[in-house]
């Protein structure tokens, strides 16, 4: 098939780098997963806090809290708050732009504090 046959059926003829909100979501909850964390997303709700991150990952007791936007896109200010809260909470915030930016989470949770050490409210185990 020529090049222009190709385009033509709708087949791409080179590789692009996906760079949507969506395929780095994908991107970083498949790398996070392989590493051990349990990561989900936070569906946007009519009921939900306006703000809300959009993916939280939890390994070993330890939550991180992960807002992704594309290398262009926008945080907004409601966001901008809830990222300081959690923060200001002694919480893990990441606004995430890339795999790159979350690529520390690979190995934090692995041995951060041990069972015996760790304790927190609502903790039931």
């Amino acid at each position: 098939m020529t090049e222009r046959g190709s385009a033509e059926k709708g087949f791409s003829t080179t590789k692009r780098k996906k760079n949507t909100e969506t395929a780095i979501m994908q991107q970083i909850r498949y790398a996070l997963g392989v590493h051990g964390w349990f990561v989900f997303r936070v569906t946007p709700s009519l009921y939900g806090s306006k703000g809300l991150c959009d993916l939280i990952a939890v390994k070993n007791g330890i939550a991180a809290f992960i807002e992704v936007k594309a290398p262009n896109g926008m945080q907004y200010d409601d966001q901008k708050v809830f990222g300081s809260r959690i923060r200001n909470a002694g919480g893990i915030y990441v606004l995430a732009r890339s795999i790159d930016d979350v690529e520390w989470l690979f190995t934090y949770g692995n041995d951060a504090y041990s069972k015996k050490e760790r304790t927190h409210a609502g903790a039931c185990c």
